[in-house]
């Protein structure tokens, strides 16, 4: 049961039909936009686990901020919503914040294996 829920929430951590009628089904546009959105993302979660360590504010609204949009932009709505409240929420303590970016990983997790399933499927 727990691999059919594991695999069920992967199917469902890109929306498949936006991001195809935005790249019109070009495969090679598609494989750079996961490159390009796997690399920042990775870069955004450093600057949100900085902003957590030096208590900055800024930091954290400026990085859930661009990670938000990025993770729109390619259809990852589950994530982009977490980074919303998180871009919204910049005074949250420490405790808070932990929270959030852990969230932020796990549904991190899926988009990413979700690109890896589709980039070798292809």
């Amino acid at each position: 049961m727990e691999s059919n829920s594991s695999s069920s929430s992967v199917k469902k951590a890109i929306d498949v039909e936006f991001l195809r009628s935005i790249i019109e089904n070009d495969v090679e546009f598609e494989k750079e936009l996961f490159a390009i959105f796997t690399e920042n993302a990775n870069r955004n979660v450093e600057k949100m686990e900085d902003a957590i360590k030096s208590s900055n504010d800024n930091s954290w609204y400026m990085a859930s901020h661009a990670f938000k949009g990025a993770s729109a932009s390619i259809g990852a709505f589950d994530l982009s919503r977490i980074l919303e409240y998180a871009q919204k929420h910049p005074e949250e303590n420490y405790e808070q914040k932990t929270e959030l970016l852990r969230k932020v990983k796990e549904e991190l997790a899926l988009v990413i294996s979700f690109i890896n399933e589709e980039l070798l499927s292809k």
